[in-house]
């Protein structure tokens, strides 16, 4: 993991109409590193991520990418949209597609990428994934599990600097929730930079530089894997975490 800062977040405030959803967020990321933001439902996680990209415009605050503050540069966001990947709960793969077209689509509308290029480099990331057997299939003919990672694979294929995840495994039935883990935890290996919310725990525990635990639109509590499951400092984050730590 490097020490340069490659996302900073300040101050960050996001209300839709009287509900304020995120209260005061301040986070950096640094280059290489995963950081998993954990907490119950409701606490503003996937705000905190839909802020980040400007899926959702912040009430105040500053999401600075490369010295640039997107709430603030039109150019900036597109830039950090073709630089840092989103992979969502619900996979939002084009369904009238092929697996292999949802990969090449964007970095030959985006990139100008050569087709024949982004197809060779689309076959080798569905591999990576263990799906290059279904480049021809529609995403209807795939499982959830494979679904979500044609969707990893499609947000590789812009070579990002980093990726979001938004609950990647929340829409998956149990017994395929691995799959897409495993391929998180390579990426990971790997070195890449990545901002994941889960509600898997052993993964954080395991995979995670840097745990957040949010609640009520707060960060609560963050800290290193280790210290914040085997020793949280915050009541809240010890009532949350406290059905994990039995097992």
């Amino acid at each position: 993991m490097s020490e340069q800062t490659l996302l900073e977040i300040n101050h960050l405030v996001k209300s839709f109409g009287d509900l304020e959803v995120l209260k005061d967020i301040n986070v950096k990321v640094k280059e290489g590193e995963v950081v998993c933001v954990i907490g119950p439902s409701g606490s503003g996680k996937s705000t905190f991520l839909r802020c980040i990209n400007q899926l959702e415009e912040p009430t105040a605050g500053e999401v600075i990418y490369k010295g640039t503050n997107l709430c603030e540069s039109k150019e900036g966001i597109r830039s950090f949209r073709e630089e840092v990947g989103m992979v969502f709960q619900r996979f939002n793969l084009f369904p009238l597609k092929n697996v292999l077209d949802n990969v090449t689509l964007a970095p030959v509308l985006t990139k100008h990428m050569n087709k024949k290029d982004a197809e060779i480099k689309a076959m080798q990331l569905l591999e990576k994934v263990g799906l290059s057997s279904k480049a021809k299939a529609k995403p209807d003919m795939l499982s959830g599990g494979q679904q979500q990672r044609v969707a990893i694979a499609r947000a590789l294929a812009m070579e990002p600097k980093a990726l979001l995840f938004d609950e990647p495994t929340s829409a998956l039935d149990p017994e395929l929730v691995g799959e897409v883990l495993n391929v998180m935890k390579d990426l990971a290996e790997e070195g890449m930079t990545m901002i994941i919310v889960t509600h898997e725990m052993a993964f954080a525990r395991d995979v995670a530089d840097r745990v957040i635990f949010m609640a009520d639109g707060y960060i609560v509590e963050e800290g290193a894997p280790a210290d914040v499951f085997n020793n949280p400092k915050e009541e809240r984050t010890k009532a949350f975490l406290s059905r994990f730590l039995e097992s």
